[in-house]
């Protein structure tokens, strides 16, 4: 990444207290903590964009956080026109979202790639007309048989799940961050792709 390359990093959930702590919100989770660690101003809501915004700097870097007021099936159409607004390329674009197929507690960075059947990153997909953009995948586990995806990545975090996220896991997500501006995507996915800190 160059020096004065502005970063985007849009993470997805869904809006409104109903969805606080789900799963599906582990992006909006990562947002907070992150932005607010790196001492960003509090959440806007901007109606150009559909989404909550901040903005700041880390590693000399212009970062822009948003989260969607779409819902996570038309995170596009907020994605897209902010990406547009600041000028992102889609190469600078992170989004942040769950990932069943990772242990809770891993991240994988990635470059690319499907939609896996995840309808955040498909309607990204959709309105961007590519798929090069970087995803941050934040592992939720799988649901036991007996429970359907849907339902489960709409459950909230246990107890346990929620103080290892707030007291662990935000603590690697900062670092993987400042890794990724400083040292770029390579090195942070050589760092902390599928590793899961102890907690």
């Amino acid at each position: 990444m160059n020096d004065d390359s502005g970063i985007l990093i849009a993470a997805l959930g869904n809006p409104g207290k109903r969805y606080e702590n789900t799963r599906h919100n582990i992006g909006f989770i990562f947002a907070d903590k992150v932005s607010s660690h790196f001492e960003f101003p509090p959440f806007q809501y901007c109606k150009n964009f559909k989404a909550f915004i901040s903005a700041g700097n880390i590693e000399g870097k212009t970062v822009v956080f948003i989260k969607p007021d779409t819902y996570m099936n038309l995170s596009g159409k907020a994605v897209f026109p902010a990406a547009k607004a600041f000028n992102i390329s889609y190469q600078t674009l992170f989004v942040v979202h769950d990932d069943l197929d990772i242990e809770f507690g891993s991240q994988k960075i990635k470059l690319g790639g499907g939609d896996a059947g995840h309808k955040g990153i498909r309607s990204i997909i959709s309105e961007l007309e590519t798929n090069q953009f970087y995803r941050i995948r934040l592992g939720i586990g799988k649901s036991l048989p007996t429970v359907r995806a849907s339902d489960y990545v709409l459950d909230k975090f246990l107890d346990g799940e929620l103080s290892f996220i707030q007291n662990d896991w935000s603590s690697v997500w900062n670092c993987m961050i400042k890794t990724l501006l400083s040292e770029g995507p390579e090195k942070a996915m050589n760092n902390y792709n599928a590793r899961r800190q102890k907690g």
